[in-house]
């Protein structure tokens, strides 16, 4: 099945360059794991030292880091790829900052985030991408409210960096876009996956009750979906400070119509796990391929960290300032407790396993969603490489055996119609002796068959390109020109003025 062609592949690649160098595939996955948290802890720490000063960005990134449905993600549902879409989301928010203060390096900053963004989960990009417009909207009216006019180029630079970071990710954002229609992936949006049964109640979000099971109707979920004491207690105490100081400076500064701008977010992503918010969903279907409303936890997460971040700053005297930012901390720290493991496996080898057979066979029956629709759903993975016409004599070799390519020696002593046993899917090309033949779909597997003439061939099957990958390869390729270009020309632009 194409699983990459949907699933997006930025932490897999890294994995896979990792594995390479020799490593156990295990201890890669935990590597993956812990880059996330590393990068995720830097970011959050950048992004509040920036916005809040150095002991702001300290609770922001404890805030976090340590947000309790990072632990859903990295300890009960193993969601490698939304663990690394948390992690991009402060680069983000990190880079419009840069870019509207103008400090070097922001552009790079924010394509950076995008890009890991675009590749690593494409619901949290789905989410997060408009409200980080929003933020970066309202940053730059506060950051600039006196010279509006003066400002227009940050502008320019932020839409030319998400244009820029969507071209960089086109190779995979638009073919998965264009033929999801061709896989079953539709089946991923009703039953137990549809949104309609996973909306959460208020009161889920105050109560500690943590598990290791799964979502359900209700406010019973097996698993928790707390905020955490410390995020809630950094909550209150943003909100008693932010009105303080309205009354004392009786008027909306930027700054605390920036602060409030960033309780709106927050409000906004909570609200939207909400069961009254379903007739949003219900108002755009794209919101249904998010499945789990309780999903958008991950942009309020870090809503609620820079809140936490943003009353330690509204403290004017530096003492107390840091004494509360110890204390905010201190109580975070006990979210710590949800970050471990239900139980630990002997032999984790039954769940992580690099045998392709044993993937083949055992990945297709765990992610039937990305099988293509020409299959029935109660196809069960193949056991044979290859099927031709009961009572044909024949001999086939199997000569190339991969994922994407296989090359089979065929002797037949009449023509024959040859079942490589691949699932169809546009993009499959067929060679015989090296000529391009046409193939044709078998109605009863969902496979290719294609006739092989009489004698001795080469038959072989690799997966190439459509029109819309080989379009979208082609931006990706552009802009990669283009952001080599840009830095050439950034480059050689600070040589002459230093000279």
């Amino acid at each position: 099945m194409p699983l990459f062609e949907f699933y997006a592949p930025l932490p897999f690649y890294i994995g896979a360059a990792i594995f390479w160098s020799g490593i156990d595939v295990i201890l890669v996955i935990k590597i993956l794991y812990v880059l996330a948290n590393i990068f995720t802890l830097l970011g959050a720490y950048f992004l509040g030292t920036r916005l809040f000063g150095r002991t702001g960005g300290w609770v922001t990134a404890a805030a976090y880091t340590l947000a309790p449905y990072r632990a859903v993600n990295l300890y009960i549902r193993g969601a490698l790829s939304e663990a690394w879409a948390m992690m991009a989301l402060p680069w983000v928010l990190l880079g419009i900052v840069l870019v509207v203060q103008k400090q070097k390096g922001g552009v790079w900053v924010l394509l950076a985030g995008l890009v890991t963004l675009l590749l690593s989960h494409n619901l949290t990009t789905l989410m997060f991408i408009p409200l980080s417009i929003l933020f970066g909207a309202v940053y730059w009216l506060m950051y600039n409210w006196k010279h509006l006019k003066t400002a227009l180029p940050q502008v320019f630079r932020l839409a030319g960096s998400y244009l820029l970071a969507l071209g960089l990710s086109a190779f995979y954002i638009f073919p998965a876009l264009a033929e999801n229609s061709f896989t079953k992936i539709e089946q991923i949006f009703t039953g137990y996956f549809s949104y309609q049964n996973h909306f959460l109640y208020l009161r889920q979000f105050f109560i500690p009750n943590w598990g290791y099971g799964g979502s359900n109707w209700g406010p019973d979920d097996g698993i928790s979906f707390f905020l955490g004491y410390g995020q809630l207690i950094g909550l209150a105490l943003f909100g008693l400070l932010w009105i303080k100081r309205l009354f004392q400076q009786r008027r909306f500064t930027p700054q605390l119509v920036f602060y409030a701008s960033l309780g709106g977010l927050l409000v906004s992503s909570v609200f939207m796990t909400l069961l009254r918010s379903k007739p949003i969903w219900d108002a755009i279907p794209l919101l249904l391929t998010i499945q789990f409303p309780w999903r958008w936890l991950s942009v309020g997460s870090l809503m609620l960290a820079l809140l936490c971040g943003a009353g330690i700053s509204l403290i004017p005297r530096k003492g107390t300032r840091l004494l509360l930012s110890v204390a905010l901390i201190l109580a975070i720290l006990v979210n710590a407790q949800y970050f471990k493991p239900e139980s630990y496996m002997e032999d984790p080898t039954g769940l992580y396993y690099t045998d392709p057979d044993k993937i083949e066979r055992q990945m297709s029956q765990i992610l039937p969603d990305y099988i293509p629709a020409t299959m029935s759903d109660t196809q069960q993975p193949p056991t044979e490489k290859f099927l031709v016409p009961a009572g044909t004599e024949q001999h086939v070799e199997l000569i190339i055996d991969r994922g994407s390519q296989k090359l089979f020696k065929t002797t037949f002593l009449t023509p024959v119609l040859f079942n490589p046993m691949i699932a169809s899917f546009p993009g499959w090309k067929v060679e015989i002796d090296g000529q391009e033949v046409e193939w044709s779909s078998d109605g009863q597997q969902g496979t290719i068959a294609v006739e092989v003439p009489g004698g001795e061939h080469l038959v072989s099957v690799y997966f190439g390109d459509t029109p819309i990958r080989s379009a979208s390869d082609t931006i990706t390729l552009l802009s990669i020109i283009g952001l080599f270009g840009a830095a050439t020309y950034v480059s050689l632009n600070s040589k002459r003025q230093r000279s």
